[in-house]
């Protein structure tokens, strides 16, 4: 390859910005424009630019020498930028400036292969082996490459400046991979292992991570089912820079490594603990017992039954002991997970950072661990907690003091009521997008109290027995900025309610509506004819049959159907003035016959 003088020119003049002793001809735009190029390449020209740094500080050396090592290095880095899709460099005399147009990196990232050779390895940033998404193809062949644990342990000690891996795909990624991922790779700051099927990773894997005190940033072990207590609260500990954690669907992970990470985990941005069976209210800051707005006394974070055991237990001292040896054989027989100490946090001890925390389908969990949650995380802006299906409308209370709330899905709670609905509706203002799917026991008054939020784009409710087009009218009235609605199995809806919606939410010409995304599957009224060539195509083995009408509207078919239901309502008021009988049409046509 030959030398380009304009391309070491570029680079010696990104040396000569980057450490500050630049020449007084050069201004501060090409100042600008060679720190943003070399930030591009610093990942692979670490070295060469820390040698070009102690050729600086050794001046003394002569200013011919040192002229002659940024040579050499300035070409180093211009023969990196040249094996980069997307960067030239201009021959102008006047600009000679690095051009970097919108580089891709694909020489930077492999999926679903490893690198080649020596150089791809050292270059190589980001390394990503997902699931496949079956496990064979028609031919018997495998959907995707299989990478065999052994060749990846030997190819990362060559990976200095690997920063982002995902391992999900690795069938046999054992624990000593990971050790030695963490040793060879000082700059990792995201690590994905969800769902990866190796029996043979462990906690050993979360211990190697955290001895390496690795500037992790992220980390998803979701549905890893060799992970214990152990492992996660030792890896909250040694990595401190931790802002997002994944931990879904840990069989084996209780109370305990929650607890540490409340305790430890100060900076998460970002937590996700949906589907941990084990979990119990022990895991969250206990609150002091209080006394709700309704009067009512509310439960601690040891839990009702807890209580029930202290309170024996004094009744039994009061009796002269008679009731004493029943108490303690019953705190004998708990176990060791239900004997914890409630988490007792100082007030000034919270979760600022948090904005996102999933606990969905944490079945155990009941209102004593929202009230935690709230007073020690009270920042958070999208909160899950559907499927939670022991809370109720104090936990509803609770959630209303998330005042910077955004989005809140509480879906399947059976045992919230309206005025739990009310109570978040009322108090959490900025809430754009909320799910209140399958709760029996909610009215049109909950959707009444949710559309009147200023700022409301998407709605689920999903699965309401109660809710009538009363809901849909005044969601048509007050929800200007609905971009998504979901209605799917509300078997009372009918198709005036459905256009009073179109007619104000979808933007028809008329009316500047939002509306993208309409779904109403499960509703008989939508069985009409002519309505379902405007719906997308159900998926494969779906039953109509068994569960209902396949009716779910996209973009233009949103706008589409409400035109057509409007020129089914101007034939019926025609047939009507002229007193002959009306019969539905599936086509587009306007003709009373």
């Amino acid at each position: 390859m030959e030398r380009s003088t304009a391309g070491v020119t570029g680079i010696l003049l990104w040396f000569w910005f980057g450490d500050g002793d630049g020449d007084e001809g050069g201004g501060s735009g090409l100042d600008v424009e060679f720190k943003w190029a070399g930030s591009l390449f610093e990942f692979a020209g670490g070295g060469a630019r820390a040698e070009a740094d102690r050729e600086v500080e050794g001046e003394a050396e002569g200013e011919a020498e040192e002229e002659e090592a940024y040579t050499e290095l300035g070409w180093v880095c211009v023969g990196v930028l040249w094996n980069v899709e997307g960067v030239g460099v201009m021959e102008d005399e006047e600009e000679r400036l690095l051009i970097v147009d919108a580089c891709d990196h694909t020489s930077m990232s492999y999926i679903d292969e490893l690198p080649s050779d020596e150089e791809s390895c050292f270059y190589a940033e980001h390394l990503e082996f997902r699931l496949p998404l079956s496990t064979t193809l028609p031919n018997g062949h495998s959907p995707r490459p299989t990478i065999d644990d052994d060749a990846l342990a030997l190819l990362l000690p060559r990976c200095p400046n690997l920063t982002s891996a995902v391992l999900s795909g690795v069938p046999d990624l054992s624990s000593r991979t990971l050790h030695v991922l963490a040793s060879s790779c000082p700059r990792l700051t995201r690590l994905d292992l969800s769902s990866c099927p190796s029996p043979a990773l462990t906690d050993l894997a979360l211990h190697a991570l955290a001895a390496q005190s690795l500037p992790l940033t992220a980390l998803g072990v979701s549905r890893v089912r060799g992970l214990t207590d152990a492992g996660l609260g030792r890896a909250v500990r040694g990595l401190p820079r931790l802002r997002e954690l994944e931990m879904d669907g840990l069989p084996l992970v209780t109370a305990v490594a929650v607890r540490d990470i409340w305790t430890y985990a100060r900076g998460l941005r970002r937590w996700s603990l949906a589907g941990c069976a084990q979990l119990t209210d022990s895991g969250f800051p206990w609150v002091p017992l209080g006394v709700d707005a309704e009067g009512d006394r509310l439960r601690s974070s040891v839990g009702v039954e807890e209580e029930g055991r202290v309170m024996g237990a004094q009744a039994g001292e009061g009796e002269g002991g008679r009731g004493a040896p029943a108490a303690e054989a019953q705190i004998q027989a708990r176990t060791w997970l239900e004997s914890l100490p409630p988490l007792i946090l100082p007030g000034t001890h919270r979760l600022n950072e948090l904005r996102e925390l999933d606990l969905s389908h944490c079945v155990r969990l009941t209102d004593a661990a929202i009230l935690g949650v709230v007073a020690h995380a009270p920042r958070i802006h999208h909160l899950s907690v559907a499927g939670c299906v022991e809370l109720t409308d104090r936990a509803m209370r609770a959630i209303a003091g998330l005042a910077a709330l955004t989005a809140l899905d509480v879906g399947g709670l059976e045992r919230v009521t309206d005025e739990g609905a009310f109570a978040v509706a009322s108090a959490c203002r900025r809430i754009r997008v909320v799910d209140i799917s399958f709760i029996p026991n909610l009215s049109d008054l909950a959707v009444l109290e949710l559309a009147s939020l200023p700022g409301l784009q998407r709605l689920g409710a999903a699965g309401l027995p109660r809710l009538t087009d009363n809901a849909l009218s005044f969601l048509a009235e007050h929800a200007s900025s609905l971009e998504a609605l979901h209605l799917p199995y509300c078997i009372q809806l009918t198709l005036d309610g459905v256009r009073a919606v179109l007619r104000r939410l979808a933007n028809n010409g008329s009316t500047t509506g939002k509306l993208e995304e309409l779904s109403l599957t499960g509703i008989p009224a939508l069985r009409r004819r002519g309505v379902r060539r405007f719906s997308e195509r159900p998926p494969e083995g779906y039953d109509e049959g068994t569960q209902g009408a396949y009716r779910e509207f996209r973009a233009g078919n949103v706008r589409a159907l409400g035109e057509f239901l409007e020129k089914e309502e101007w034939r019926r008021r025609e047939a009507e003035r002229m007193n002959i009988p009306f019969v539905p049409r599936g086509d587009d046509s306007r003709a009373l016959y």
